[in-house]
């Protein structure tokens, strides 16, 4: 499973060691630049608030770099580099990465993406226009190896993705499965709790029909939760009906809130956790509340970043099984 994580200047060797394979130094007309270089390269656009760098991963093992950039621009922004490690081509990676780059883009209000590809780089050519780039202009380029070529600017528009909150059924089920052996392979705490299927009376995960028992007891009575408040378990799916994550909506205030949510570990990084969290308050408002509470731990700085977005106030922290604890209020 292929996920993405930010470059910091600490994990450039990765990038060095990828620049310098032969393969890759040909296909992109590059020059071999030793890890002191490199470091110098990143230290100097440490703070271009124009471009940003990621790392495509696996099993902790890095597969390849993707940097971004044009983005301080008003509507348009650039794949600017996507290169592979030999180890890792042919496996999909190239294609997670352009994925990654829409999703990413498009959570931050551009609405096209363009690259810039040397002719003769047909592996790079064809991966994009599988996504729909179009060649819209073929242009001389000189490469950073003194080679004078052409090179093709290509542009795609971002067609936004619909999301939506459905409460679990039938039909969901082979999605359910799926994505569940797949989140439960890299991680055991699994958010929210009411996702979670594993039985410890019988030792072993219960049938997907015997999982939305669960679920309609939670929504109608509440018995079987801590709580003892009915609460609602909503997937959140995009318009290919794949779940990217869940949210829980408790009908009242508890100890930890109104609402628990968390998106799949490969979709992360996207601003999914805005949407996902912007849809859960428009359902709170139809059920009639006035505002909703969210706790989480401290030291998650993503959801309290998402929560501030959505005019979140810290109202109150707290220590409890040796974790602290704020809790936010959002008025609808």
């Amino acid at each position: 499973m292929y996920y993405v994580k930010p470059l910091v200047v600490e994990d450039v060797h990765y990038v060095a060691s990828i620049m310098s394979e032969t393969s890759n130094i040909a296909a992109l007309h590059s020059t071999y630049h030793s890890l002191s270089e490199w470091k110098c390269i990143f230290d100097k656009n440490a703070c271009d608030a124009d471009e940003e760098n990621f790392l495509i991963c696996v099993d902790n093992n890095i597969c390849a770099w993707l940097k971004l950039n044009g983005l301080l621009n008003a509507d348009t922004a650039w794949i600017s580099m996507l290169v592979v490690a030999d180890k890792y081509k042919h496996q999909g990676v190239g294609k997670f990465a352009v994925e990654y780059a829409f999703e990413y883009l498009h959570s931050k209000g551009f609405n096209q993406i363009g690259v810039q590809t040397t002719k003769d780089n047909l592996a790079a050519i064809n991966l994009y226009k599988k996504y729909g780039f179009n060649i819209v202009e073929l242009k001389k380029f000189k490469t950073e190896d003194v080679t004078k070529t052409k090179a093709y600017l290509m542009m795609k528009t971002l067609e936004p993705k619909k999301y939506s909150l459905v409460i679990p059924d039938e039909t969901y089920k082979e999605a359910y499965i799926q994505m569940m052996n797949k989140w439960e392979s890299v991680e055991d705490n699994i958010q929210p709790e009411l996702l979670r299927r594993y039985s410890k009376s019988l030792g072993a995960n219960v049938s997907y029909s015997k999982w939305l028992e669960w679920c309609e007891d939670d929504r109608t009575t509440g018995s079987m939760l801590s709580t003892g408040v009915p609460c609602t378990l909503y997937f959140f799916i995009d318009d290919t009906s794949e779940i990217l994550g869940a949210i829980e909506i408790n009908q009242k205030n508890t100890h930890r809130g109104h609402l628990h949510a968390g998106i799949v570990p490969w979709h992360r990084g996207k601003g999914l956790g805005t949407k996902i969290l912007e849809s859960a308050l428009e359902i709170c408002r139809n059920m009639g509340m006035t505002s909703v509470d969210i706790v989480p731990y401290k030291t998650n700085k993503s959801a309290i970043k998402t929560i501030l977005k959505n005019g979140g106030i810290l109202i109150d922290e707290f220590y409890e099984d040796e974790k602290w604890s704020q809790r936010y209020r959002v008025s609808l």
